[in-house]
Protein backbone atom coordinates (compact mmCIF):
# COMPACT_ATOMS: atom_id res chain seq x y z
CA UNK A 1 0.00 0.00 0.00
CA UNK A 2 1.59 3.45 -1.19
CA UNK A 3 2.67 5.95 1.38
CA UNK A 4 1.24 9.61 0.87
CA UNK A 5 2.71 12.41 2.13
CA UNK A 6 -0.56 14.09 1.52
CA UNK A 7 -4.30 13.75 2.32
CA UNK A 8 -7.66 14.42 0.05
CA UNK A 9 -7.76 17.55 2.12
CA UNK A 10 -4.62 18.55 0.94
CA UNK A 11 -5.74 17.71 -2.59
CA UNK A 12 -8.63 19.81 -2.43
CA UNK A 13 -6.68 22.87 -1.15
CA UNK A 14 -4.59 22.28 -4.20
CA UNK A 15 -7.12 21.71 -6.63
CA UNK A 16 -9.23 24.86 -4.99
CA UNK A 17 -12.60 23.20 -4.60
CA UNK A 18 -15.07 24.81 -3.62
CA UNK A 19 -16.81 23.62 -0.53
CA UNK A 20 -20.13 23.76 0.68
CA UNK A 21 -20.36 21.85 3.54
CA UNK A 22 -18.00 21.26 6.06
CA UNK A 23 -18.44 17.69 8.18
CA UNK A 24 -16.82 16.31 11.30
CA UNK A 25 -15.47 13.14 8.37
CA UNK A 26 -15.80 15.06 5.03
CA UNK A 27 -16.53 17.69 2.95
CA UNK A 28 -18.80 18.23 0.36
CA UNK A 29 -17.43 20.56 -2.42
CA UNK A 30 -18.45 21.46 -6.09
CA UNK A 31 -17.42 19.20 -8.66
CA UNK A 32 -14.61 19.79 -10.74
CA UNK A 33 -15.95 16.92 -13.31
CA UNK A 34 -19.32 17.82 -14.06
CA UNK A 35 -20.22 21.38 -13.51
CA UNK A 36 -21.65 21.00 -10.31
CA UNK A 37 -22.43 24.12 -8.16
CA UNK A 38 -24.16 22.48 -5.45
CA UNK A 39 -21.74 20.48 -3.51
CA UNK A 40 -22.67 17.14 -4.92
CA UNK A 41 -18.87 15.52 -4.75
CA UNK A 42 -18.13 14.03 -1.39
CA UNK A 43 -14.54 14.22 0.31
CA UNK A 44 -13.99 11.46 2.91
CA UNK A 45 -11.28 12.06 5.23
CA UNK A 46 -11.01 8.54 6.64
CA UNK A 47 -10.73 7.11 3.19
CA UNK A 48 -9.08 8.97 1.22
CA UNK A 49 -11.81 8.92 -1.23
CA UNK A 50 -14.55 10.69 -3.31
CA UNK A 51 -17.68 10.49 -4.77
CA UNK A 52 -20.02 12.51 -6.54
CA UNK A 53 -23.33 11.96 -6.42
CA UNK A 54 -24.51 13.57 -9.69
CA UNK A 55 -22.32 12.32 -12.09
CA UNK A 56 -21.32 9.52 -10.39
CA UNK A 57 -17.79 9.48 -10.05
CA UNK A 58 -15.36 8.16 -7.31
CA UNK A 59 -12.16 6.46 -6.82
CA UNK A 60 -9.24 7.50 -4.89
CA UNK A 61 -7.50 10.73 -3.96
CA UNK A 62 -4.80 10.66 -7.11
CA UNK A 63 -8.20 9.22 -9.52
CA UNK A 64 -9.63 12.65 -8.38
CA UNK A 65 -6.54 15.19 -9.40
CA UNK A 66 -5.99 12.56 -12.25
CA UNK A 67 -9.31 13.16 -13.81
CA UNK A 68 -10.00 16.83 -13.06
CA UNK A 69 -6.34 17.63 -15.14
CA UNK A 70 -6.19 14.72 -17.68
CA UNK A 71 -2.77 13.22 -16.38
CA UNK A 72 -2.12 9.46 -15.23
CA UNK A 73 -1.82 8.74 -11.80
CA UNK A 74 1.74 8.76 -11.34
CA UNK A 75 1.95 12.39 -12.35
CA UNK A 76 -0.79 12.85 -10.20
CA UNK A 77 0.99 11.93 -7.54
CA UNK A 78 3.83 13.97 -8.37
CA UNK A 79 2.32 17.67 -9.17
CA UNK A 80 0.27 16.84 -5.98
CA UNK A 81 3.94 16.56 -4.09
CA UNK A 82 5.04 19.51 -5.75
CA UNK A 83 2.12 21.85 -4.99
CA UNK A 84 2.06 20.63 -1.03
CA UNK A 85 6.04 20.59 -1.07
CA UNK A 86 6.23 24.59 -0.33
CA UNK A 87 7.07 25.89 3.26
CA UNK A 88 3.96 28.25 3.30
CA UNK A 89 1.75 25.48 2.44
CA UNK A 90 3.82 23.11 4.97
CA UNK A 91 3.33 25.47 7.82
CA UNK A 92 -0.41 25.71 6.96
CA UNK A 93 -0.91 21.82 7.01
CA UNK A 94 1.22 21.62 10.24
CA UNK A 95 -0.77 24.88 11.83
CA UNK A 96 -4.04 22.96 10.90
CA UNK A 97 -3.11 19.18 11.78
CA UNK A 98 -1.99 20.91 14.96
CA UNK A 99 -5.74 21.74 16.08
CA UNK A 100 -7.39 18.62 14.72
CA UNK A 101 -5.01 16.87 17.02
CA UNK A 102 -6.76 18.65 19.78
CA UNK A 103 -10.26 17.71 18.55
CA UNK A 104 -12.48 14.69 19.93
CA UNK A 105 -12.09 12.00 17.74
CA UNK A 106 -15.27 10.54 16.21
CA UNK A 107 -16.26 7.15 16.54
CA UNK A 108 -19.41 5.97 14.58
CA UNK A 109 -21.71 3.42 15.10
CA UNK A 110 -21.59 -0.02 13.11
CA UNK A 111 -25.09 0.74 11.25
CA UNK A 112 -27.67 -2.00 12.83
CA UNK A 113 -30.10 -4.69 11.31
CA UNK A 114 -32.79 -3.46 9.31
CA UNK A 115 -35.43 -5.17 11.65
CA UNK A 116 -33.73 -3.11 14.56
CA UNK A 117 -33.89 0.18 12.41
CA UNK A 118 -37.55 -0.80 11.54
CA UNK A 119 -38.59 -1.10 15.23
CA UNK A 120 -36.85 2.17 16.59
CA UNK A 121 -37.93 4.04 13.13
CA UNK A 122 -41.75 2.28 13.34
CA UNK A 123 -42.17 3.44 17.30
CA UNK A 124 -40.62 7.48 16.50
CA UNK A 125 -42.97 7.79 13.49
CA UNK A 126 -45.58 6.64 16.11
CA UNK A 127 -44.77 9.37 18.13
CA UNK A 128 -45.12 11.91 15.69
CA UNK A 129 -47.92 13.86 13.85
CA UNK A 130 -48.18 15.71 10.38
CA UNK A 131 -48.61 19.34 10.77
CA UNK A 132 -51.59 20.57 8.55
CA UNK A 133 -49.16 22.64 6.23
CA UNK A 134 -47.20 19.34 5.72
CA UNK A 135 -50.73 17.51 5.01
CA UNK A 136 -51.97 20.03 2.73
CA UNK A 137 -48.40 20.38 0.78
CA UNK A 138 -49.30 16.47 -0.06
CA UNK A 139 -52.51 17.10 -1.18
CA UNK A 140 -51.73 19.24 -3.34
CA UNK A 141 -49.13 17.23 -4.69
CA UNK A 142 -51.96 14.35 -5.68
CA UNK A 143 -52.16 12.14 -2.36
CA UNK A 144 -55.45 11.42 -0.89
CA UNK A 145 -55.87 11.50 3.09
CA UNK A 146 -56.16 8.06 3.03
CA UNK A 147 -52.72 7.30 1.28
CA UNK A 148 -51.08 10.25 3.76
CA UNK A 149 -52.03 8.28 6.51
CA UNK A 150 -50.89 4.72 5.18
CA UNK A 151 -47.57 6.02 4.25
CA UNK A 152 -46.82 7.19 7.55
CA UNK A 153 -45.34 11.16 6.80
CA UNK A 154 -44.97 12.70 10.18
CA UNK A 155 -43.33 16.56 10.56
CA UNK A 156 -40.35 16.76 12.27
CA UNK A 157 -40.12 17.32 15.41
CA UNK A 158 -39.00 21.56 17.00
CA UNK A 159 -37.95 20.42 20.68
CA UNK A 160 -37.48 17.46 22.95
CA UNK A 161 -34.88 15.61 21.02
CA UNK A 162 -33.26 13.94 24.36
CA UNK A 163 -37.10 12.99 25.89
CA UNK A 164 -37.95 11.62 22.47
CA UNK A 165 -35.25 9.44 22.27
CA UNK A 166 -35.41 8.45 26.03
CA UNK A 167 -38.85 7.19 25.24
CA UNK A 168 -37.38 5.02 22.70
CA UNK A 169 -35.02 3.33 24.63
CA UNK A 170 -37.25 2.84 28.01
CA UNK A 171 -39.47 1.20 25.61
CA UNK A 172 -37.52 -1.11 24.32
CA UNK A 173 -36.09 0.20 20.90
CA UNK A 174 -32.26 0.60 20.40
CA UNK A 175 -30.85 3.62 19.06
CA UNK A 176 -27.12 2.79 18.37
CA UNK A 177 -26.34 2.08 15.10
CA UNK A 178 -29.95 3.95 13.83
CA UNK A 179 -29.13 6.44 11.19
CA UNK A 180 -30.21 9.74 12.86
CA UNK A 181 -29.22 9.10 16.85
CA UNK A 182 -25.96 9.69 18.48
CA UNK A 183 -24.45 10.70 22.37
CA UNK A 184 -24.03 14.32 22.47
CA UNK A 185 -20.94 15.87 24.84
CA UNK A 186 -22.45 14.62 28.08
CA UNK A 187 -22.47 11.41 26.72
CA UNK A 188 -26.57 11.20 26.39
CA UNK A 189 -28.54 10.02 23.39
CA UNK A 190 -30.38 12.32 21.75
CA UNK A 191 -31.79 12.15 17.75
CA UNK A 192 -30.07 15.43 14.89
CA UNK A 193 -32.94 17.14 14.19
CA UNK A 194 -32.04 20.98 13.78
CA UNK A 195 -34.30 24.22 12.81
CA UNK A 196 -32.40 24.34 9.16
CA UNK A 197 -33.63 20.63 8.46
CA UNK A 198 -37.73 21.46 9.28
CA UNK A 199 -39.95 19.76 7.30
CA UNK A 200 -41.56 16.37 6.93
CA UNK A 201 -40.38 12.76 7.20
CA UNK A 202 -40.68 10.14 4.56
CA UNK A 203 -40.15 6.16 5.73
CA UNK A 204 -37.71 4.78 2.93
CA UNK A 205 -38.84 0.54 3.09
CA UNK A 206 -37.39 -2.15 1.86
CA UNK A 207 -39.09 -5.14 -0.22
CA UNK A 208 -40.41 -6.70 3.01
CA UNK A 209 -41.37 -3.28 4.54
CA UNK A 210 -39.35 -2.76 7.04
CA UNK A 211 -37.85 0.92 7.13
CA UNK A 212 -34.57 1.56 6.71
CA UNK A 213 -34.10 5.16 6.56
CA UNK A 214 -35.60 8.08 6.64
CA UNK A 215 -35.34 11.31 4.13
CA UNK A 216 -37.00 14.83 4.97
CA UNK A 217 -38.38 16.85 2.55
CA UNK A 218 -37.52 20.21 3.79
CA UNK A 219 -39.46 23.38 4.16
CA UNK A 220 -36.76 25.58 3.26
CA UNK A 221 -34.34 23.91 0.56
CA UNK A 222 -30.71 25.00 0.81
CA UNK A 223 -27.89 24.85 -1.15
CA UNK A 224 -30.19 23.34 -3.97
CA UNK A 225 -31.37 19.95 -1.80
CA UNK A 226 -34.94 20.06 -1.15
CA UNK A 227 -33.98 16.17 0.48
CA UNK A 228 -31.39 15.41 3.12
CA UNK A 229 -31.38 12.29 4.97
CA UNK A 230 -31.62 11.83 8.81
CA UNK A 231 -27.89 10.60 9.66
CA UNK A 232 -25.92 11.13 12.71
CA UNK A 233 -22.64 10.30 10.86
CA UNK A 234 -20.69 13.35 12.28
CA UNK A 235 -21.32 13.08 15.67
CA UNK A 236 -19.78 10.51 18.27
CA UNK A 237 -21.82 6.93 17.99
CA UNK A 238 -23.47 8.09 14.69
CA UNK A 239 -24.51 6.08 12.05
CA UNK A 240 -24.74 7.11 8.28
CA UNK A 241 -27.52 6.74 6.41
CA UNK A 242 -26.45 4.71 4.15
CA UNK A 243 -28.67 6.17 1.04
CA UNK A 244 -30.54 2.91 1.07
CA UNK A 245 -33.24 2.05 -1.95
CA UNK A 246 -36.83 2.64 -1.42
CA UNK A 247 -39.78 0.17 -2.06
CA UNK A 248 -42.73 0.35 -2.52
CA UNK A 249 -45.80 -2.42 -3.80
CA UNK A 250 -45.73 -5.98 -4.83
CA UNK A 251 -42.86 -8.15 -4.13
CA UNK A 252 -41.65 -10.20 -6.88
CA UNK A 253 -44.21 -8.10 -9.36
CA UNK A 254 -43.29 -9.52 -13.00
CA UNK A 255 -42.83 -5.44 -14.29
CA UNK A 256 -41.05 -3.06 -12.05
CA UNK A 257 -40.50 0.88 -12.31
CA UNK A 258 -37.44 2.81 -11.04
CA UNK A 259 -37.11 6.23 -10.42
CA UNK A 260 -35.60 8.64 -8.17
CA UNK A 261 -36.55 9.95 -4.98
CA UNK A 262 -38.93 7.70 -2.40
CA UNK A 263 -41.45 9.96 -2.76
CA UNK A 264 -42.11 10.27 -6.10
CA UNK A 265 -42.31 6.56 -5.96
CA UNK A 266 -45.03 6.28 -3.02
CA UNK A 267 -47.47 9.16 -5.18
CA UNK A 268 -46.47 7.22 -8.84
CA UNK A 269 -47.45 4.03 -7.31
CA UNK A 270 -50.56 5.41 -5.05
CA UNK A 271 -51.66 6.67 -8.71
CA UNK A 272 -50.53 3.58 -11.13
CA UNK A 273 -50.75 0.76 -8.85
CA UNK A 274 -47.56 -0.64 -10.06
CA UNK A 275 -44.56 -1.27 -8.39
CA UNK A 276 -41.42 1.21 -8.12
CA UNK A 277 -37.83 1.08 -6.62
CA UNK A 278 -36.51 4.88 -5.59
CA UNK A 279 -32.86 5.42 -5.94
CA UNK A 280 -32.12 8.21 -3.95
CA UNK A 281 -30.45 10.05 -6.99
CA UNK A 282 -29.84 8.82 -10.70
CA UNK A 283 -26.34 8.21 -9.97
CA UNK A 284 -26.57 6.80 -6.20
CA UNK A 285 -27.61 3.13 -8.15
CA UNK A 286 -25.05 1.76 -5.28
CA UNK A 287 -27.65 0.30 -3.46
CA UNK A 288 -29.92 -1.10 -6.38
CA UNK A 289 -28.06 -4.25 -8.07
CA UNK A 290 -28.83 -6.63 -4.45
CA UNK A 291 -32.37 -4.96 -4.20
CA UNK A 292 -33.09 -6.21 -8.11
CA UNK A 293 -31.31 -9.17 -7.73
CA UNK A 294 -33.58 -9.97 -4.98
CA UNK A 295 -36.65 -9.10 -7.09
CA UNK A 296 -35.58 -11.19 -9.58
CA UNK A 297 -35.20 -14.27 -7.24
CA UNK A 298 -38.91 -13.75 -6.19
CA UNK A 299 -39.98 -13.42 -10.00
CA UNK A 300 -39.74 -10.11 -11.44
CA UNK A 301 -38.07 -10.22 -14.99
CA UNK A 302 -39.34 -7.10 -16.83
CA UNK A 303 -37.81 -3.50 -15.47
CA UNK A 304 -38.88 -0.08 -16.71
CA UNK A 305 -36.76 2.74 -16.43
CA UNK A 306 -38.59 6.24 -15.42
CA UNK A 307 -36.34 8.94 -14.12
CA UNK A 308 -36.74 12.18 -14.64
CA UNK A 309 -37.58 13.80 -18.21
CA UNK A 310 -34.27 16.02 -18.22
CA UNK A 311 -32.53 12.85 -19.13
CA UNK A 312 -33.87 14.21 -22.60
CA UNK A 313 -33.22 18.00 -21.70
CA UNK A 314 -32.92 19.75 -24.94
CA UNK A 315 -29.25 21.35 -24.71
CA UNK A 316 -30.17 24.45 -26.42
CA UNK A 317 -29.70 28.02 -24.88
CA UNK A 318 -32.79 29.72 -23.54
CA UNK A 319 -31.48 31.65 -21.20
CA UNK A 320 -33.46 29.87 -17.98
CA UNK A 321 -30.70 27.14 -17.24
CA UNK A 322 -29.69 29.37 -13.59
CA UNK A 323 -29.25 32.67 -12.03
CA UNK A 324 -26.12 33.10 -14.20
CA UNK A 325 -27.15 32.66 -17.51
CA UNK A 326 -27.21 36.11 -17.87
CA UNK A 327 -23.44 36.47 -17.59
CA UNK A 328 -22.87 34.07 -20.19
CA UNK A 329 -21.87 35.03 -23.65
CA UNK A 330 -24.59 33.22 -25.26
CA UNK A 331 -27.00 34.84 -23.44
CA UNK A 332 -29.71 36.54 -25.96
CA UNK A 333 -33.67 37.45 -25.89
CA UNK A 334 -34.68 35.67 -29.04
CA UNK A 335 -34.05 32.31 -27.37
CA UNK A 336 -37.00 30.67 -29.82
CA UNK A 337 -35.70 31.79 -33.11
CA UNK A 338 -31.97 30.55 -32.24
CA UNK A 339 -30.61 26.70 -31.71
CA UNK A 340 -27.34 28.02 -29.85
CA UNK A 341 -26.08 24.67 -28.16
CA UNK A 342 -25.88 24.98 -23.86
CA UNK A 343 -22.65 23.00 -22.75
CA UNK A 344 -24.16 23.43 -19.25
CA UNK A 345 -27.75 21.79 -20.66
CA UNK A 346 -25.50 19.45 -22.32
CA UNK A 347 -23.22 18.06 -19.47
CA UNK A 348 -26.80 17.41 -17.11
CA UNK A 349 -28.11 15.71 -19.77
CA UNK A 350 -24.75 13.15 -19.86
CA UNK A 351 -24.71 13.21 -16.40
CA UNK A 352 -27.88 11.51 -15.87
CA UNK A 353 -27.72 9.68 -19.06
CA UNK A 354 -24.70 7.84 -17.34
CA UNK A 355 -27.03 6.82 -14.70
CA UNK A 356 -29.40 5.42 -17.01
CA UNK A 357 -26.55 3.37 -19.03
CA UNK A 358 -25.88 2.05 -15.49
CA UNK A 359 -29.13 0.94 -14.78
CA UNK A 360 -29.14 -0.57 -18.32
CA UNK A 361 -25.79 -2.13 -16.97
CA UNK A 362 -27.27 -3.56 -13.89
CA UNK A 363 -29.94 -4.59 -15.78
CA UNK A 364 -27.99 -6.71 -18.22
CA UNK A 365 -25.64 -8.30 -15.49
CA UNK A 366 -29.42 -9.67 -13.81
CA UNK A 367 -30.24 -10.84 -17.17
CA UNK A 368 -33.46 -8.47 -16.69
CA UNK A 369 -34.99 -7.10 -19.50
CA UNK A 370 -36.09 -3.63 -19.45
CA UNK A 371 -37.18 -0.07 -21.19
CA UNK A 372 -37.14 3.51 -21.03
CA UNK A 373 -40.42 5.15 -20.68
CA UNK A 374 -40.78 8.67 -21.69
CA UNK A 375 -43.42 11.44 -21.57
CA UNK A 376 -43.93 14.71 -22.80
CA UNK A 377 -41.47 15.02 -25.70
CA UNK A 378 -41.48 17.65 -28.58
CA UNK A 379 -41.60 16.59 -31.94
CA UNK A 380 -37.85 16.07 -32.17
CA UNK A 381 -37.85 13.68 -29.47
CA UNK A 382 -36.60 16.28 -26.40
CA UNK A 383 -38.56 16.99 -23.28
CA UNK A 384 -40.55 19.36 -23.78
CA UNK A 385 -40.08 20.37 -20.47
CA UNK A 386 -43.94 20.69 -18.93
CA UNK A 387 -44.13 17.81 -16.91
CA UNK A 388 -41.13 16.33 -15.33
CA UNK A 389 -41.44 13.31 -13.32
CA UNK A 390 -43.30 9.55 -13.55
CA UNK A 391 -45.75 11.00 -10.83
CA UNK A 392 -46.53 14.49 -12.76
CA UNK A 393 -46.94 12.99 -15.25
CA UNK A 394 -49.48 10.44 -13.98
CA UNK A 395 -50.90 13.51 -11.93
CA UNK A 396 -51.50 15.45 -15.22
CA UNK A 397 -53.44 11.87 -16.83
CA UNK A 398 -56.63 10.46 -15.35
CA UNK A 399 -54.80 7.01 -15.90
CA UNK A 400 -51.38 5.58 -16.37
CA UNK A 401 -49.95 5.28 -19.97
CA UNK A 402 -46.37 4.99 -20.81
CA UNK A 403 -45.17 5.94 -23.86
CA UNK A 404 -41.60 3.60 -24.65
CA UNK A 405 -38.71 4.12 -26.63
Amino acid sequence: MLDFPFTIRDVASVMNLRIRHRNTVSLDVDCPLCDDHKGKMNLNFQKNVFRCNRCGESGGMLNLYAKAYGVDLQTARKEIIEATGGSAFKREQIHRREIESTRPQITNAEMAEDAVKHKTYTRLFEMLILADCHKDSLLKRGFTEEQIEANGYKSTPVYGYKKLTKRLIEEGCTVEGVPGFYRDKDGEWTIYFNRKASGFMIPVKNPDGLITGVQIRLDHPYDGRKYIWLSSVNFEAGTTSGSPVHFVGKPGDKTVFVTEGPLKGDLAHALSGRTFLCVPGVNQSANLMPVLNEMKELGTGFLYEAYDMDKLLRPVCQGDYSENCKECPCYRKDWKKQRIPCEKKQIKRDNINRGCNKLAEICKELGLQGKTLTWDTDTDGNWAENVKGVDDYLVSISKSKFREI
